[in-house]
């Protein structure tokens, strides 16, 4: 799960900037879900829900061509600011594990 707080007039940047990453991203192996929100609040604020089958599907998803690309050299330097937080649940005992990383 990860927040993006775009600078001040920049969310529609980012909003074209994640289609384009989301698109991307469910076509990589480990991916089953992208989806992203945008705020009705305040256009600049996003979330983005993320699951991988794997957690070492989701450090190949930070791997990859188009998340380099995309989210570190188009969309991070369009954010104020932005939290990912991972969590991981483990089948049939229904814990979860959490960490956060900024």
């Amino acid at each position: 799960m990860a927040y993006y707080y775009a600078k001040q007039g920049m969310g529609e940047h980012v909003n074209q900037a994640l289609i384009e990453l989301a698109s991307a991203t469910r076509t990589e192996p480990d991916n089953l879900s992208y989806q992203f929100f945008r705020s009705t609040e305040n256009s600049d604020h996003f979330v983005i829900l993320e699951q991988y089958q794997t957690a070492n599907g989701l450090e190949a998803h930070r791997q990859t061509e188009h998340f380099q690309r995309i989210g570190v050299s188009i969309i991070t330097p369009l954010l104020d600011s932005k939290q990912v937080e991972s969590i991981f649940v483990t089948q049939g005992n229904n814990s979860l594990n959490q960490g956060v990383r900024q």
